[in-house]
């Protein structure tokens, strides 16, 4: 057996979320057990993956892509969605168990995780800091700013101003923390909570309708729809 194949090969199936080592064998072990056939549908399957799926150059949620588009159907202009609010979420799970609840109607923004705090840099931070582009930049935002910058208004008064923002005329935006009540969302909330300080966004979060350690994924209609509706 090739030992630098084998754990090369290991070490990818580990990238995947809760495998670990001995998961990672396993699967290893079953792949052999596929006719070759089967091996070649897989590895072309994956192969196939960034023609047929992509992640939102906007929200990073993963969608289906038709004729390369490069964002989702939520974040498009044409979108129905309300802009005004925007739910943060751990992962794409998330998202598909509140829209299969049907108790939300604003736009999203996927982490693709928690935040470990022992890292300085990672992939969460970096969509936090996203996140807080992405709010700087909406419409009324631009305006305020510009506004503020061609009076001459103080420093004070442009923050004070800066994020009483909307994509529709005199709207608020919101930003909804929607992850799981668990000691690493908490943290993962804080952290997002002073990132996003300076802009003085509208921060709220579910309400404790869920339970401390439940993970969102696995909430049903009803728990979901009351802590959206007491959200503070």
């Amino acid at each position: 057996m090739d030992s630098n194949f084998f754990n090369n090969l290991r070490k990818l199936l580990e990238k995947l979320p809760g495998i670990g080592p001995r998961q990672a064998n396993r699967f290893l072990w079953s792949l052999l057990d596929f006719t070759e056939n089967e091996q070649n549908e897989l590895s072309l399957a994956i192969a196939e993956i960034p023609k047929h799926l992509k992640r939102c150059g906007v929200c990073f949620r993963a969608f289906s892509v038709k004729d390369g588009e490069k964002i989702c159907s939520f974040c498009s202009p044409n979108s129905k969605r309300d802009k005004n609010k925007l739910m943060v979420l751990e992962k794409d799970s998330d998202l598909l168990n509140m829209e299969r609840a049907g108790v939300y109607d604003g736009c999203y923004h996927i982490l693709g995780g928690m935040i470990d705090p022992l890292e300085e840099k990672g992939l969460v931070r970096e969509r936090i800091k996203k996140l807080f582009e992405r709010l700087n930049s909406m419409p009324k935002a631009q305006i305020l700013r510009d506004l503020a910058q061609r009076d001459g208004a103080s420093r004070a008064i442009l923050q004070q101003e800066n994020m009483r923002v909307g994509a529709k005329s005199g709207a608020e935006a919101e930003v909804i923390l929607a992850l799981s009540p668990t000691k690493l969302g908490e943290f993962t909330s804080n952290y997002t909570t002073r990132v996003l300080e300076p802009l003085q966004v509208k921060i709220t979060r579910l309400a404790r309708g869920l339970s401390t350690g439940v993970e969102l994924e696995y909430a049903d209609e009803m728990t979901l729809r009351n802590a959206l509706d007491n959200r503070r």
